[in-house]
């Protein structure tokens, strides 16, 4: 039979962070200590990074699997893109929240030009497209006057809005894909080259200051969230 997967998280409101709870078999609440070194919050930020890469890489996936069907409406296989790029374009901005991002110049150093020029594209359209209204090949708008073809006989015939507009982008699609396929590749590198170096600070730490300076999540505060089916074995 099949049961519903259920996980916990919960809300340290001092710290703004949800945190997933983990229990012991027993099931007892297990304490959390939060690393807060300049590379553990590197490394989280890396983790997040990667995390919308690969939202980033399941939608443009889904709207390939998709694209053909037309029953499905155009809004939401245009929605599927235009997330993506806005998602992908953030992984490369760096804000006060995350602390940090990632550089083209890094990411691309010695990778094939055309994934380079192809991010170059998705950049242009998100600058210039989805978030600013700026001049865009992928929209194009004017009022025009249809005119009598007879110019003996000079007459408007209509004032009308005539206009075009991004569609679903299917010819690309692949691209967009071995795109975040590349930048993924690179955030798990850098990911992977800070594991030792969290783990040297975390075995320079006394066992009794982080219990000191733990903290047990609140059984009554706990959100549930659900994470699909799974067997009954």
């Amino acid at each position: 039979m099949k049961l519903q997967r259920k996980s916990y998280f919960y809300l340290d409101e001092s710290e703004n962070l949800h945190v997933s709870v983990h229990h012991t078999k027993d099931g007892k609440i297990c304490r959390y200590h939060i690393l807060k070194d300049k590379i553990s919050r590197q490394a989280a930020a890396y983790a997040f990074i990667k995390i919308d890469l690969i939202e980033c890489k399941q939608s443009i996936e889904y709207l390939k699997s998709i694209k053909e069907i037309s029953q499905i409406p155009k809004f939401a296989k245009t929605s599927l893109l235009f997330s993506s790029v806005i998602l992908y374009a953030k992984c490369f901005t760096s804000g006060e929240g995350r602390g940090t991002s990632i550089q083209k110049k890094d990411v691309f150093k010695g990778i094939n030009p055309s994934h380079i020029n192809f991010h170059h594209e998705v950049i242009k359209l998100r600058n210039k497209y989805l978030a600013h209204a700026g001049n865009s090949n992928h929209e194009s708008r004017a009022l025009i006057l249809t005119l009598n073809p007879d110019v003996e006989n000079k007459r408007i015939e209509e004032t009308k809005f005539v206009g075009i507009k991004l569609k679903d982008d299917d010819s690309n699609l692949d691209s967009y894909i071995d795109l975040f396929d590349v930048v993924i590749s690179h955030v798990d590198s850098k990911f992977e080259k800070l594991k030792s170096k969290i783990q040297d600070e975390v075995d320079k730490l006394d066992i009794n200051d982080i219990y000191d300076n733990s903290k047990l999540p609140e059984k009554d505060k706990l959100i549930e969230i659900s994470l699909g089916d799974a067997s009954d074995t």
